[in-house]
């Protein structure tokens, strides 16, 4: 079912309603609907198995501009019994009605890597699952894996006046996470492009220009002089 921007702005008003974004990564940093969970195609299996998404959930979708069919036939076929409809011509249809939008921000780990040793309020969340965080992780970072974050009893520990990085495997993860962070009032987040995979990269070059890193390098750490991440003592 296709909705109207009207008929649309009605649904979410009531309670328990779920807005999930189906649009890309790279749509999405662009704006998006507040309170809207990213829930691209691949993803949705990750979000019913995380508990976040039940059956029987009450939702609404914001799929790509002229796939809006597809997602109607999509969440019909998954067998979501109070499945809403999609929201016609999209986010642009939010828009044009001059409705407010949220933003996603994403920065590359080279500014993670600047900001370490000057920002005292800076906070890594880590959400990947507790057995890889263990195998290495940055130094002081808070573990929080995703399939937890469903539960807003789990952000306890995080606080609107933290400047929160999100690390996730390769990045994909942390739009959720950012989604679910801003869902609950949790605002000043960014997402870390490429995740952990990025600060293996990262460690890869900085052995190449000789300054070696253990293999199974536990707690990197930013050396505020030379800009690079080393092997902490701890």
């Amino acid at each position: 079912m296709l909705l109207s921007i009207e008929q649309f702005q009605k649904i979410i008003q009531e309670d328990q309603v779920i807005i999930l974004d189906t649009r890309s990564f790279e749509d999405l940093v662009t704006g998006y609907i507040p309170n809207a969970i990213h829930a691209p195609k691949h993803q949705l299996g990750k979000l019913i198995a995380m508990g976040f998404l039940q059956l029987d959930s009450p939702i609404v979708i914001v799929a790509p501009t002229g796939a809006e069919n597809e997602a109607d036939i999509l969440f019909r076929k998954l067998g979501f019994t109070n499945y809403k409809g999609v929201l016609q011509n999209g986010y642009a249809a939010w828009i044009e009605a001059g409705n407010k939008f949220d933003i996603i921000i994403d920065v590359d780990i080279d500014e993670l890597a600047m900001d370490i040793p000057f920002d005292e309020f800076l906070m890594v969340l880590d959400i990947r699952e507790e057995e890889r965080y263990h195998q290495g992780h940055i130094k002081n970072s808070l573990n929080i894996p995703l399939v937890e974050l469903a539960d807003p009893g789990s952000m306890s520990e995080l606080d609107e006046h933290f400047n929160i990085y999100i690390l996730s495997d390769n990045g994909e993860d942390a739009s959720i996470a950012a989604t679910l962070l801003k869902k609950e009032g949790i605002h000043n987040n960014r997402i870390v492009n490429g995740g952990w995979e990025a600060v293996q990269e990262l460690k890869a070059e900085q052995k190449k220009r000789g300054r070696p890193l253990a293999a199974a390098l536990k707690n990197p750490v930013k050396n505020p002089t030379t800009g690079e991440f080393e092997e902490s003592e701890d």
